[in-house]
């Protein structure tokens, strides 16, 4: 898969924090390649470094050593200021507990995900709803969080990640907070975005029932990659 076009390039990515005078690796030396409209599944335990790698993909964080470059540009180099506009333009981010706002109803919280990007506000509505349909909660566009389950509220959040269109979705264990049947859901869901909108999708989760839908699935322990697989091996 990563044979294709090269959205994604991560080379020899060390990260290191300081603990008072303990030093962590929480990356050590982990090279791969990212192809343009694929999905990829970053699996571990805890600790494994999967979600350190995620913020380096996104431009959260940046690493010791090593580049990241994403769509020919290095984030990794970046100043705070240009990785914040990477994030708004470049990135879809979705998390563990949806972040979305308590007082807004769905559509407005996926509004507010595209309004650094569309000004217009029928276009801006028209774009929510579109969204909103994609994900399967067309129906719930005036609800609010507290009126919708785990799973729809999920739903909303990849709506919002994806409502600016950016090349990646990046998601740090969305079905942490879902029970299994939900998760499932989920992760199928995910595939068909994927497969529809040619949306790199790139997601840290200890759930290994995701390499069921991922087109690869990355294995880290101790910050380091262990072993990688490909969908159609294991089918």
């Amino acid at each position: 898969m990563a044979s294709a076009q090269s959205l994604v390039s991560i080379t020899d990515l060390y990260k290191e924090y300081k603990l008072g005078e303990t030093t962590v690796h929480a990356l050590r030396g982990v090279s791969l390649e990212i192809a343009d409209g694929e999905f990829v599944a970053i699996l571990g335990q805890s600790g494994s470094g999967k979600t350190t790698l995620l913020n380096m993909i996104s431009a959260l964080d940046i690493p010791t050593s090593g580049d990241v470059v994403v769509e020919g540009s290095v984030i990794s180099s970046m100043k705070r200021d240009e990785r914040t506009q990477f994030r708004r333009t470049s990135v879809g981010l979705v998390f563990q507990f949806y972040n979305l706002f308590s007082t807004l109803t769905a559509l407005e919280n996926v509004e507010i995900g595209i309004a650094m990007k569309i000004k217009d506000k029928k276009e801006m509505r028209e774009r929510g709803l579109e969204y909103l349909e994609l994900v399967g909660i067309l129906d719930k566009a005036d609800n609010y969080p507290s009126q919708m389950s785990g799973g729809e509220q999920q739903r909303v959040a990849i709506a919002r990640g994806l409502a600016k269109e950016p090349p990646i979705l990046v998601l740090d264990e969305p079905t942490g907070n879902l029970d299994a049947e939900t998760s499932d859901v989920i992760w199928e869901l995910l595939q068909k975005l994927n497969k529809k909108t040619g949306t790199t999708v790139i997601t840290v989760t200890h759930q290994t029932s995701v390499s069921k839908v991922a087109d690869r699935s990355v294995f880290l322990r101790s910050g380091q990659v262990y072993g990688i697989s490909e969908r159609d091996q294991e089918e």
